[in-house]
């Protein structure tokens, strides 16, 4: 048997024992364990790996084991291990399954069908998201990505990070509320600007792109790859030729969305995030 066989079969074991060990008793019979953890007669090799002569993981007498101190830490080790593991597979099949933005709304039969899970089992992580992590919302019967899920899946782990540009943007607003507004209509806007928000803004222009009821087929479709396009600029070095292109696109983009009346509101708080973020 080759290492990373034994090794996968010696922790069904350990995960089987621990999941008997906390839900029915502490005495865990071989044939039981063998039967759990899928492997059969197999069980009584691996004990001798897991048993007082191996890792000591595991006390044998009989027909009979029960768990060391060691052994329950490393079983508890093997639990977490697995449920960041079942955590990570809701989260990128949510994210393939969320459309062009990875943010459409997926059906929770859907995704229960797809990653053949329990329902019980898929809502606490889903809960879990949205309350603690917040890369998920959503109703009851559908969940989506919000943007920092959608970055979870990109770079897992990136965290904040910062670009270190701190602008100041005034502009004269068509509509009344929503921001601080100063003297004569002007908003003014204070933002701390990061590669998050940026592609927080990214993200937000286009869902709201794909959404409008304003915009023909045609145009969604050249508006989504201008956006892409600045997208993939923002994750360049920024010389002076990748900012003149990301102003064309941005200028561009801006054009479209202060001509469409459900993209005004829209274009009016993220094109200063993208601005900013080249500079100008």
């Amino acid at each position: 048997m080759d290492t990373l066989a034994f090794e996968e079969k010696r922790n069904r074991v350990l995960r089987a024992a621990y999941k008997i060990h906390t839900t029915k008793t502490q005495h865990i019979h071989i044939d039981e364990l063998g039967d759990a953890s899928g492997v059969g007669r197999e069980v009584w090799n691996i004990l001798r790996i897991l048993g007082a002569n191996g890792k000591g993981w595991l006390k044998k007498s009989g027909n009979i084991v029960r768990f060391t101190a060691e052994g329950i830490e490393k079983a508890e080790e093997l639990e977490k291990m697995q449920i960041a593991d079942k955590e990570r597979l809701v989260l990128e099949t949510i994210f393939k399954l969320g459309g062009p933005t990875h943010m459409d709304l997926v059906p929770i039969e859907t995704l229960e069908r797809k990653l053949d899970m329990d329902f019980r089992e898929l809502n606490a992580i889903l809960l879990d998201f949205e309350r603690k992590k917040g890369w998920v919302e959503g109703p009851d019967e559908a969940v989506q990505l919000t943007p920092s899920g959608v970055r979870e899946v990109e770079n897992p782990g990136g965290g904040d990070r910062h670009v270190g540009v701190k602008y100041e943007t005034h502009f004269y607003a068509p509509f009344q509320g929503g921001f601080n507004q100063g003297p004569g209509g002007i908003q003014h806007i204070h933002i701390q600007n990061t590669k998050n928000e940026f592609d927080d803004a990214i993200y937000t222009l286009l869902k709201a792109v794909e959404e409008s009821s304003r915009l023909s087929a045609v145009q969604k479709m050249t508006l989504a790859g201008d956006i892409s396009t600045v997208q993939r600029l923002g994750q360049m070095e920024h010389t002076p030729e990748v900012i003149e292109a990301a102003s064309s696109k941005i200028e561009g983009i801006n054009s479209v969305l202060s001509s469409t009346a459900d993209m005004i509101s829209i274009g009016m708080v993220v094109m200063p995030i993208l601005r900013a973020f080249f500079g100008f």
